[in-house]
């Protein structure tokens, strides 16, 4: 048994934070198998992360480990966890960063990772991705049980606020969770729960245009599309509908539903 362990941070290229993480995991599993998802997570962006988690984990091998570390609060009381999914694994601080996973997965256990014994020592203040969450990965990709890491709890962070909320039957309040590179906006509104028939509102623009691929508008156009993630995205073609909407992550957008019933529920 040697699972891939697979990380995701916002500690950037720039400096030795990742690559300490990784020298910790290799010193305790030798044959480990390190993948990065990306390092670019706008610093302490919580829902960034857990969007960008949740857009690529199932396309990973059975019994992947990942280690998700966007941490504002290391250092503090907030907790660290293991949580055991029926396909994989994920190691993360206690913040809301695996909620989307949560809403994604309809069986899980989480633990608490209190067992010093799996830590790095000394345990910094600061630096939690090497001391607690790297090693606790390495050794479970070394055949360490989850309930050995610390016990079962029911006790942790899954952040509701990142679901759309019914505002009226004919309004849904939605948010960007997620720029991307190209500068489309991802929202939190998952295929499976939009409406029949809707548009958005954002910044005082009405967007109508819902299509299945992109060239399929014309350039500057602004559209809707669910994106590869089944997540509804804003978006402008050959353009940056961030540049042209004045749009930015954690900005709430409305969704209006001319005659259809919601599908949200409050």
């Amino acid at each position: 048994m040697n699972p891939p362990i697979i990380l995701l941070t916002d500690f950037g290229v720039k400096d030795y934070f990742v690559g300490a993480m990784k020298g910790v995991i290799l010193s305790i599993n030798h044959a480990a198998k390190i993948i990065d998802i990306t390092h670019e997570i706008p610093p302490q962006d919580i829902t960034a992360a857990s969007f960008t988690l949740r857009a690529c984990y199932k396309e990973f091998p059975n019994k992947s480990i990942f280690v998700a570390v966007v941490d504002p609060g290391v250092g503090s009381s907030r907790k660290a966890i293991l949580v055991e999914t029926e396909k994989c694994y994920f190691i993360t601080p206690d913040n809301g960063l695996l909620s989307f996973v949560f809403n994604a997965e309809k069986h899980f256990r989480v633990y608490e990772l209190t067992n010093k014994k799996y830590f790095r020592h000394p345990v910094s203040n600061t630096f939690h991705g090497r001391d607690v969450f790297a090693p606790a990965a390495a050794h479970l990709a070394n055949g360490v049980l989850p309930n050995k890491f610390g016990a079962e709890t029911v006790d942790f962070i899954h952040l509701a606020e990142n679901n759309p909320r019914k505002l009226s039957d004919h309004t849904i309040e939605a948010e960007i969770i997620h720029t991307d590179r190209f500068g489309n906006l991802i929202t939190n509104l998952v295929k499976e729960d939009a409406p029949a028939d809707f548009y958005v509102e954002i910044n005082g623009r009405k967007i109508d245009k819902l299509v299945n691929f992109f060239a399929s508008a014309e350039k500057n156009e602004i559209f809707m599309i669910f994106g590869s993630a089944g997540f509804l995205e804003i978006a402008a073609f050959q353009s940056s509908a961030t540049e042209i909407l004045n749009a930015a992550a954690g900005q709430k957008i409305l969704l209006q539903i001319p005659d259809s019933k919601l599908k949200i529920k409050n």
